[in-house]
């Protein structure tokens, strides 16, 4: 299917916010009948972009023949990121998410009625932030303000806590730029963020596709950005503009939303939620996964995530370990708490001093150290601040001293297990140490010379 030939399609059936995302590299298509389906092809599972591009009638049966076509290469079909769920009749749904709407027309009421928001503008205006959209000339290849944007964009992707995701969040700032609106914040003649806007699901809805922000870019420049781009929204008849998804927020599963806070340290679902509440939108709208019935919920979740993560988890978890400093810290967290519960329980049973080589009162005050250090590890991963990581690391040495030095007085102990364990104690703290150094250095403040 040509790339025209698409954007006929785009524009005459898209409905779902991340339509045009299929426009993105990555993105494969399917093409029935009746219908279009951009997809994902994440190993195990074909997962769309929304749903089909196909008249309101045809919806459920484009969906119907597109599962189908999957199941006959072996893979499981899923429809992720859906607007409007009533179209799928022979479909089960979860919950994924809300994503924020404004109405461009009380975006102007909504700045006067907030005093924060108005505070923020100000704070932007007075570091001497101006805004100004880009025509797509001014960003092509060979052009200045291109490089300065590419070279932002690399800095933003460096500062993540997480390897660059794919799928509906890959960073393709310049893919058909002639259907999107370029906004460039600077500040001193330096690029300090840029944003870009895409046309979404409806006629007059727009989505606020990507963002990339300096670290020094003052307080108040995403509002900045923000501002100017719904106002030019309203005056060219966009009726709604909306930031896109924020995952597990609204009334998603228990069980999503627990994932979502173990990984909290790497993907900051409420910050992103609140990121995007701090703008006061009008209204949030649900968004949908859609999937065939009897089929698991969590096993077209978990194809939803390799979409994400390029097609293999753990793949994407090992790349994102040895690449960002700041995974030690969410790590080192899972680690710590079935290790200390256990000690814990071990000290409960009179089963720890034998293992360990310590007296009780001593393995009572080892648990309180560690339970103390998780709760400050936890603050760091959730807030990175290069002190508290600082702080952490000194712990850590202090704990890999103290180990080492009662393991040359103590011995490995009497047994296999005790040798293990004596071993482990030194040895893991030495290593957090290093590795919590490593995140001192990373979240360091940025210069301002």
């Amino acid at each position: 299917m040509s790339d025209a030939s698409l954007l006929r399609a785009l524009q005459t059936h898209a409905r779902d916010t991340v339509a045009y995302q299929a426009l993105e590299s990555g993105i494969r298509l399917w093409r029935g009948e009746v219908g279009t389906v951009s997809f994902c092809d994440a190993g195990g599972a074909w997962v769309a972009c929304g749903g089909p591009l196909a008249d309101d009638a045809q919806i459920d049966g484009v969906a119907r023949a597109f599962v189908a076509e999957a199941r006959r290469h072996g893979k499981r079909a899923s429809f992720f990121a859906c607007d409007e769920v009533a179209f799928y009749g022979s479909f089960a749904r979860l919950p994924i998410g809300l994503q924020p709407l404004w109405r461009t027309s009380e975006w102007p009421a909504t700045v006067r009625a907030h005093r924060r928001l108005r505070e923020q503008l100000r704070r932007a205006r007075a570091k001497g932030v101006t805004v100004r959209v880009v025509p797509a000339t001014e960003l092509a290849p060979d052009c200045a303000l291109r490089r300065d944007v590419d070279a932002l964009a690399a800095r933003w992707l460096a500062s993540r806590p997480m390897e660059p995701m794919r799928f509906l969040v890959t960073l393709d700032l310049f893919v058909h730029p002639e259907l999107h609106r370029y906004y460039v914040a600077e500040r001193a003649g330096a690029v300090v963020a840029f944003l870009s806007i895409i046309p979404a699901g409806g006629e007059s809805r727009a989505l606020v596709e990507d963002l990339v922000r300096d670290r020094l870019a003052p307080n108040g420049t995403t509002e900045l950005l923000f501002d100017r781009a719904a106002r030019d929204a309203a005056t060219e008849g966009i009726v709604t503009l909306t930031w896109g998804l924020a995952p597990l927020a609204g009334d998603v599963p228990l069980s999503m939303r627990l994932l979502g806070s173990l990984g909290r340290g790497l993907y900051d679902f409420r910050g992103l939620k609140a990121f995007k509440a701090r703008l006061h939108p009008t209204e949030w709208q649900r968004v949908w996964l859609v999937h065939p019935r009897g089929g698991s919920p969590a096993l077209y979740v978990l194809d939803a995530l390799r979409a994400f993560a390029g097609g293999s988890v753990l793949a994407f978890g090992a790349r994102t370990f040895v690449r960002h400093p700041l995974v030690l810290a969410w790590a080192l967290t899972l680690g710590l708490v079935p290790w200390t519960l256990s000690l814990a329980l071990l000290l409960t049973f009179h089963a720890a001093a034998p293992l360990f080589g310590f007296p009780r009162e001593k393995l009572f005050a080892w648990v309180v150290f560690d339970a103390a250090f998780i709760a400050v590890l936890v603050r760091a991963f959730w807030r990175p601040r290069a002190g508290r990581f600082a702080v952490l690391a000194f712990a850590a040495a202090a704990d890999a001293l103290w180990s080492t030095l009662h393991l040359t007085h103590a011995g490995l102990g009497a047994s296999p297990a005790a040798a293990a364990i004596r071993l482990a104690s030194a040895i893991a703290p030495a290593l957090a140490a290093v590795g919590l150094l490593r995140c001192a250095w990373y979240t360091r403040p940025p210069a301002t010379g």
